[in-house]
């Protein structure tokens, strides 16, 4: 029972990828504006892929799971789909599955997909697309690796997907998953954000009708201090960074922790295109910026387009321990953006 509520307690976080948390105050004369998350896109469904290697009798594979597309349970939580082949329904004994047959034909009708779909992979910083007919991948259940240990186990124990070779796909950090006839993925190479330093007065200064959009932030907007600004250019875009930190420093787990990041981009006729503050919940952790002199240091920022008939992006700000990421940004004022969904239960 414990296992069933928790899992319709995942349920309910993954609907919403993403906790936004808005507080109506006003940073220096400009009103924030709460961000619910409504921007959030879910036609743009598009995968992670996981590393599996705790299953004793199988070498390591790279894994894709749907189940964040999968109901398992109805609005009484009670068990509504059932996809594993063998053993009672609350005593499933292996951390494997291979889903044939009727199994396999569920599996595909509760996700919404066929088997002369594509599966696309596309590592958006190599700029590099693999694809494979989803009929030649094999469809697995697996037990997600917080319930790893000695069965038996719960159908909301599994995740659902498909099994790649690690032969065939090793690096995996930085590529999305597609299933479909054709593929969505622009193909360009993406443009890294470098930052350079500049003087506070270099930021810009915003009308006082101008809102800024609070995002995963709650608290005093007093107890807020400005440490320094940063700019980068890259396809006729400029962006801003002011880093916030607490006043009090017994509040801050490091001196130099940064707790809120006012980003703002400019189009090429100084436009706002994105005005938003971003804070930091449990498990969360603002990236470090991109510096110019350490190009050869891994690269978190990214800009430009991924997906076909869609605006370009801006991402890798900030990690979660809790969540799937990286959140992508559409840049426009609409503030909408895509997750790729990644199974992030805990």
């Amino acid at each position: 029972m414990i296992k069933k509520l928790f899992y319709f307690l995942f349920l309910i976080f993954i609907l919403v990828p993403l906790s936004f948390y808005g507080y109506s105050q006003d940073l220096d004369r400009n009103k924030l504006k709460e961000f619910d998350g409504s921007g959030y896109r879910k036609d743009i469904r598009v995968y992670s892929l996981g590393s599996i290697d705790y299953i004793e009798d199988d070498s390591d594979f790279m894994f894709i799971s749907l189940s964040d597309d999968i109901n398992l349970y109805d609005k009484e939580y009670k068990e509504r789909v059932f996809l594993i082949p063998s053993g009672k329904r609350e005593n499933y004994k292996k951390k494997e599955y291979l889903l044939t047959d009727s199994y396999r034909a569920k599996f595909f009708s509760e996700v919404g997909i066929s088997e002369d779909d594509t599966v696309f992979i596309y590592d958006y910083e190599k700029n590099y697309l693999k694809s494979f007919p989803i009929s030649s991948l094999k469809a697995l259940a697996v037990v997600n690796p917080y319930s790893s240990g000695d069965g038996p186990f719960y159908l909301s124990d599994y995740m659902f997907g498909f099994k790649l070779d690690s032969k065939i796909i090793k690096d995996h950090p930085s590529s999305l998953v597609y299933i479909g006839k054709e593929n969505p993925f622009v193909q360009e190479q993406l443009t890294p954000l470098f930052w350079n330093k500049i003087d506070e007065q270099d930021f810009p200064v915003l009308d006082e009708d101008d809102e800024i959009t609070a995002v995963a932030f709650w608290g005093n907007m007093d107890s807020l201090k400005k440490v320094d600004s940063y700019l980068a250019e890259a396809n006729d875009f400029r962006f801003f960074i002011q880093n916030y930190t607490n006043k009090d420093k017994s509040k801050l787990i490091q001196s130099d922790e940064i707790i809120a990041r006012h980003l703002i981009i400019l189009d090429s006729n100084s436009n706002i295109i994105t005005n938003e503050i971003e804070g930091i919940a449990e498990g969360d952790m603002f990236y470090p910026l991109n510096s110019l002199n350490n190009k050869d240091e891994f690269i978190y920022q990214w800009t430009g387009k991924i997906l076909k008939n869609e605006p370009p992006v801006v991402f890798g700000f900030k990690s979660s321990s809790f969540s799937c990421t990286p959140i992508f940004r559409f840049m426009h004022p609409v503030h909408d953006y895509f997750v790729p969904r990644c199974d992030a239960r805990h």
